[in-house]
């Protein structure tokens, strides 16, 4: 048995199979109950990891010493890092690096990941990252409001109203505030992007949680799209494959 695990900052993805077949099966568990709910298959297994929150990749190793292989740039030889920070880049975007270039070889990919924070990430047609800005998802923004403010309360992500910026309650106003506002940064990105040569004619694809409400409401003109599989996790296969 084989996992593949994509472990983000709120939700943790555990799969097995081949993403995109029919073997592929997921599921969803709160990452910070991670390490101590999963229970394994009982028979001889092995994972393969993406994780952006450290206390739980050592807790992971704690329980499971040597099962579990986190993903590196050293995973993926092919792809040409060397524009950027590899020390801070996190699993979840090297994935989706890797997963782009392996589905798109001849075109360049731009991949919005849509959870906890919108993050991007470029590469171009011969495999070379480029970089992205990452910034606050739509779930973040809204309990960023509540916190920061005395009047204003948390609300949840919900399918949006109207898009009408002249909302006539507190909760009209932040749903909408937000959803604009999330909606206007990733097209000003996507637009600002296409600007560089080698990302002229990229491909855009959303993943993650709320990729679904960009690629529905940003303007058709932009060609946003769900890639064919789940990208992160299709990343982290490829990293197990390379691997055996």
């Amino acid at each position: 048995m084989h996992y593949l695990l994509n472990i983000g900052n709120t939700r943790t993805a555990i799969a097995v199979g081949t993403p995109g077949k029919k073997d592929f099966r997921v599921e969803f568990f709160n990452t910070p109950e991670i390490a101590e709910q999963w229970r394994p298959w009982e028979g001889e297994w092995h994972a393969t990891a993406s994780a952006v929150v450290p206390a739980v990749r050592e807790a992971l190793q704690k329980r499971f010493p040597e099962r579990i292989h986190f993903i590196s740039p050293e995973d993926f030889p092919h792809i040409d890092c060397s524009a950027y920070d590899v020390k801070r880049l996190g699993g979840d975007r090297l994935a989706n690096i890797a997963a782009a270039h392996a589905l798109s070889p001849e075109r360049a990919v731009m991949v919005l990941d849509c959870g906890t924070a919108l993050n991007t990430v470029c590469v171009t047609a011969n495999g070379r990252f480029l970089g992205g800005v990452i910034l606050p998802g739509r779930e973040t923004a809204l309990k960023a409001l509540a916190k920061a403010t005395a009047l204003l309360p948390e609300y949840a992500v919900t399918a949006p109203h109207d898009f009408n910026p002249l909302g006539r309650t507190s909760e009209d106003g932040i749903r909408n505030g937000v959803d604009l506002g999330v909606l206007g940064a990733a097209e000003r990105i996507i637009r600002a992007t296409r600007q560089i040569p080698e990302m002229a004619d990229c491909r855009v694809w959303f993943a993650g949680g709320d990729a679904p409400f960009f690629v529905k409401y940003l303007p058709p003109e932009l060609h946003a799209e769900l890639p064919p599989v789940p990208l992160t996790l299709y990343g982290i296969y490829l990293a197990r494959r390379e691997a055996l």
